[in-house]
């Protein structure tokens, strides 16, 4: 297995119904009798009794196209309510890419699979300096405005595939916002010593404010666990090229712009990581089956654990002291990618 994070280093879902008639024709006297519900097929299975959360994307989508892959797939789940997505800087690589490149696929992607009215905020292009100075900016502001609000009692989750600078950033402008919201985070290094980490690394500095600084809820997805996320480029080829222009979107994506452009500097052979498609997993497969983990017997594992002290390289240090956070230990892969590439085809593909 190729793990791209060590090596760069160096259809139609408003058609899907489920139709009961309210009465039906019948003798004098008779039970209402329901009408036939919708066939199984093609329409895309949507959650009768809505969404059960609220989900903000913070995201480096103008950099490793596992953020595309994650973003596409949360859009089309019905049981969360994407409220925005927030594009942020992409540090590592050999390509960096500053958050407006970010926004700029972000809205790409939007278009292309017929979504325009979610609205993309940009991020910081540096990192930070300090531990008590945000950085102001729309995606910060987008996360405040979010987790205040009054009209709605949906949990929300702030999924996290990149550096944490627009979390720590929002913390920092508004510390009320602390409680209102959990992030799951992809990213930090191996239990229990921690250490160097992809994106980690695009803000340490960031990173220590959310573990250290803050009590915000997190769920944690370790190098250990997203190194699971991981597809054969062929099998991604067959999902998404029978998937009209989205999914070749999404492939030329990956392969054109990520694999042909980086074989001058490494061949990363026929695997790819979806490192960040564990935040789809987590916060809108997470309801019914118990995906999560949470009572100890889901398809997803993890370690409840006293948040460790993060230090400036990533290092752990036991904190008894500190608040419980989840670290994730097992992906179910199998619901992960199975359930993306079924809505994939459900709303894209040639029936």
């Amino acid at each position: 297995m190729v793990d791209r994070r060590t090596l760069f280093q160096g259809a139609g879902v408003a058609a899907a119904g489920v139709a009961l008639s309210a009465t039906a024709t019948g003798t004098a006297g008779a039970a209402p009798v329901p009408q036939a519900v919708a066939a199984a097929g093609p329409s895309v299975y949507r959650d009768p009794a809505g969404p059960r959360s609220r989900v903000l994307i913070v995201n480096d989508t103008g950099g490793d196209p596992d953020g595309l892959f994650s973003t596409a797939h949360a859009l089309l789940c019905s049981s969360t309510e994407v409220r925005g997505i927030v594009a942020t800087l992409h540090s590592n690589g050999r390509i960096p890419s500053p958050a407006d490149l970010s926004a700029t696929k972000a809205k790409e992607l939007l278009k292309v699979m017929g979504f325009p009215k979610i609205p993309v905020h940009v991020g910081s292009n540096t990192k930070m300096t300090s531990r008590t100075i945000p950085i102001d900016t729309p995606g910060a502001r987008a996360i405040i405005a979010e987790a205040k609000r009054t009209d709605t009692t949906l949990p929300l989750y702030v999924t996290v595939g990149g550096n944490l600078t627009e979390v720590a950033s929002a913390y920092l402008l508004d510390p009320t916002i602390a409680g209102t919201f959990t992030v799951i985070w992809i990213g930090g290094g191996s239990y229990p010593d921690g250490g160097p980490e992809y994106n980690l690394d695009q803000d340490p500095i960031a990173a220590q404010v959310v573990f250290n600084d803050t009590s915000i809820p997190i769920w944690q997805v370790n190098q250990d666990a997203y190194r699971q996320a991981v597809v054969s480029d062929t099998e991604l080829q067959a999902a998404m090229l029978g998937c009209g222009k989205v999914g070749q979107y999404l492939w030329n994506e990956l392969y054109t712009n990520t694999i042909v452009a980086y074989s001058r500097y490494i061949n990363l052979g026929e695997t790819y990581v979806l490192g960040d498609s564990p935040l789809v997993l987590l916060s809108a497969l997470n309801q019914a089956y118990d995906s999560t983990g949470a009572s100890g017997t889901g398809t997803s594992l993890f370690d409840t654990v006293p948040a460790p002290v993060l230090g400036a390289t990533g290092s752990y240090t036991e904190n008894p002291d500190g608040r419980p956070i989840r670290v994730y230990r097992t992906i179910d892969t199998r619901l992960m990618f199975n359930d993306f590439f079924a809505k994939m085809l459900f709303r894209y593909g040639k029936h």
